[in-house]
């Protein structure tokens, strides 16, 4: 019986530490049916020699390099035009995906009806030991507008990369959270509470070279670009809003917050019409 074709895009730079473990995990799937399509962007280590040995390996794994660094984005744009596949994701060289990761994700968006599915993930240490989780839940729906509570598992349909299109060079260290922004305003989501993903944490990775105030100053012009495409909000997207915008001014170290007082009115809102009933709600249920 024939399965939709997964597209992989694995985008590398300097990879050739963890990119084995990351390649292995994609060929220990319990879903087959995929290619993966690794784009180097201008490696200076072994890279190129590590992924070359792996085509030759298996007739699923491609390979192509840029002939310039292009960064992140632009990487992810030039795989995503040379895949075919159904369902659409892309991974990182340091990290992994549990087994059943595709089977689960695919399952979750057929029986859902759904054009984008995330899970929930672990983070580990450079030496792969386990550190923490992060849980996906159903509020990501309203979350979403404020903060980026998709994470490092995802995957999405053909149809989703056909409407939304390219991930945005202008907002290269935010260029996912734009996309899920612009993906969430047009498509039915749901999400995955069982862990499917390690995530690693190391000091060469992207984000932890970055300054924060950079990042974050990327972030609040992310949010209000998107922000018109969700309509009108109710007060529990509000509240997300605000608390994301205000978090952004305060890892910025912004002397003027001009979403203080805003976050402050909707955090009440939070705390007395859904935080408190919903503690209520657990302790009556014990």
């Amino acid at each position: 019986m024939a399965t939709d074709l997964i597209s992989i895009v694995l985008p590398i730079y300097n990879g050739e530490k963890y990119m084995r473990e990351s390649i292995d995990s994609i060929i220990m799937q319990s879903y087959q049916n995929w290619e993966l399509i690794i784009v180097n962007d201008c490696s200076t280590d072994n890279t190129a020699e590590i992924a070359n040995e792996y085509v030759k390996k298996d007739k699923r794994i491609k390979y192509y390099k840029n002939e310039k660094n292009m960064r992140l984005p632009r990487t992810l744009n030039r795989g995503f035009s040379l895949s075919k596949g159904d369902y659409l994701t892309w991974t990182s060289d340091d990290n992994l995906f549990k087994q059943g990761a595709f089977e689960k994700m695919v399952s979750a968006l057929k029986n859902n009806n759904a054009d984008f599915v995330y899970a929930s993930y672990e983070t580990i240490d450079e030496n792969g030991k386990y550190i923490d989780y992060v849980k996906t839940n159903k509020n990501g729906k309203y979350e979403i507008i404020g903060h980026n509570v998709v994470g490092a598992c995802f995957m999405y349909t053909r149809r989703v990369y056909e409407t939304i299109g390219e991930y945005d060079y202008n907002y290269t260290l935010v260029e996912d959270y734009d996309y899920w922004l612009r993906i969430f305003a047009k498509f039915n989501v749901t999400n995955i509470e069982e862990v499917l993903y390690s995530y690693r944490f190391h000091s060469a990775a992207l984000t932890s070279t970055e300054r924060a105030d950079k990042i974050n100053s990327v972030c609040e012009e992310v949010i209000l670009k998107n922000r018109p495409s969700f309509g009108r909000l109710n007060a529990l997207q509000k509240y997300y809003l605000y608390s994301g915008l205000h978090e952004c001014r305060q890892l910025m170290l912004e002397d003027k917050d001009k979403y203080k007082s805003k976050y402050k009115i909707y955090s009440t809102y939070y705390l007395l019409f859904y935080r408190v009933p919903n503690k209520i709600k657990k302790i009556l249920k014990k």
